[in-house]
């Protein structure tokens, strides 16, 4: 059981923490949208494709075009992506 100086340091580090971690939009506002389709799809993909993209990210954008609604899943999605990775709060 840990007692109430190390739970205190504790939460003193973890909020230290989670403040260092930036939020989503701080974390994307230098990133286009192909920086951010590169970063969400390479990552998971690269794996699978050594030689490069299985697509051009520019096709990903053209979906755009066909599916209006695809932009703000697309947002959802990579903002999950990144929390779930920690990389924002």
């Amino acid at each position: 059981m840990l007692d109430i100086s190390c739970k205190l340091t504790l939460n003193k580090n973890m909020k230290q923490s989670e403040e260092a971690i930036p939020t989503y939009e701080e974390y994307i506002k230098d990133m286009s949208l192909v920086d951010q389709i590169k970063f969400y799809y390479d990552v998971d993909l690269k794996d699978f494709f050594p030689d490069g993209w299985m697509t051009d990210p520019w096709e990903i954008v053209a979906q755009v075009a066909i599916n209006p609604n695809w932009l703000n899943e697309f947002n959802k999605e990579f903002k999950e992506y990144l929390r779930e990775r920690e990389y924002i709060q």
